[in-house]
């Protein structure tokens, strides 16, 4: 079995909080994405994309796959990953340039990575 697997609840959040800001239906995001809607509809209904769709979701949301990783037989109850939906919003702010996004996206990452190392 291995270690890691996709946070399923997490990809699939982070999708639609940039499908919301696209402006994008289900459909128009697998279209821009190169995926098909029916493995879009399987995510929604918690089954695991293969590692090809996985790579090419992660690619389209231009995040990194971390993320959405989490230890093997664990399951997030409802709540996506915050760094994943932070990054997400960051990104879909048109308005900022994409060297200010950036920057805020790794402020936001280090102040993850400090609130995980103080726990």
């Amino acid at each position: 079995m291995p270690d890691t697997m996709v946070d399923v609840e997490s990809l699939v959040a982070a999708l639609d909080a940039q499908r919301r800001a696209k402006d994008l239906s289900w459909r128009g995001l697998a279209k821009s994405a190169g995926v098909s809607a029916s493995t879009l509809t399987r995510m929604q209904q918690g089954k695991l994309p293969d590692v090809n769709t996985f790579t090419v979701l992660t690619r389209w949301l231009k995040l990194p796959a971390e993320p959405f990783l989490i230890k093997a037989g664990t399951r997030r109850r409802g709540r996506p990953h915050p760094m994943a939906v932070a990054s997400t919003l960051l990104r879909g702010k048109s308005q900022m340039s994409p060297k200010a996004m950036r920057a805020l996206e790794e402020l936001v990452q280090a102040a993850f990575k400090l609130s995980k190392e103080l726990e």
